[in-house]
């Protein structure tokens, strides 16, 4: 956007932004050349009222001795330090007002340290895994830091595992189509010569 969309109309500009874009496109539609716009030679700079410089070269507290109810807003004019402004708002968020925990905290948990899972829970997903894709897959060879620990339990989830794949596979095997007996194409027809 320029100075002269934002700055206030004069009279002989009574519609503004929209009138003139709306006059031009009048214009190309009648295949006329549209008028450049005129520039507005640009109007004396205002200087700021006395009382708005004597505030920006007030001296600024020192950002240790602030506190919540102190203005914060003289450190973040657009000549202050770029160094200065950082202390007095790390002042600013170091309150307890903004350090308070909220209903978000279960996202801070690192989900990177979850417990091995016990052998029956491997177990059940092994068995899941064979229902779920019944195609036969190399086994993962056994990792060689832990060797693997048989227990009662283990062995019969691995059994009881074993026979539902069994079951499962021999349930897919019977309910299985038989393939149809091809058919033999027609006979062709002679051509006529």
């Amino acid at each position: 956007m320029t100075d002269r969309d934002t700055k206030p109309t004069a009279p002989d500009e009574a519609g503004g932004f929209l009138r003139r874009w709306s006059q031009r496109k009048q214009a190309v539609a009648r295949g006329e050349m549209p008028p450049e716009p005129v520039a507005v030679p640009a109007a004396a700079p205002v200087s700021p009222p006395a009382s708005a410089e004597a505030r920006e070269v007030a001296p600024l507290p020192d950002p240790a001795t602030l506190t919540l109810a102190d203005d914060f807003s003289g450190f973040l004019r657009p000549k202050v330090p770029a160094a200065l402004k950082r202390q007095a708002l790390a002042k600013l968020f170091s309150e307890a007002h903004f350090n308070q925990v909220d209903g978000l905290d279960i996202y801070m948990d690192d989900y990177n340290l979850i417990p091995d899972m016990d052998d029956a829970d491997r177990g059940l997903l092994r068995h899941a895994r064979a229902v779920l894709d019944p195609t036969p897959a190399e086994a993962p060879a056994p990792r060689a830091e832990t060797p693997p620990v048989a227990t009662e339990d283990a062995a019969e989830a691995e059994a009881s595992a074993q026979a539902a794949l069994e079951e499962t596979r021999d349930a897919v095997a019977d309910a299985a189509p038989e393939p149809a007996a091809p058919q033999a194409d027609p006979p062709a027809k002679p051509v006529a010569s």
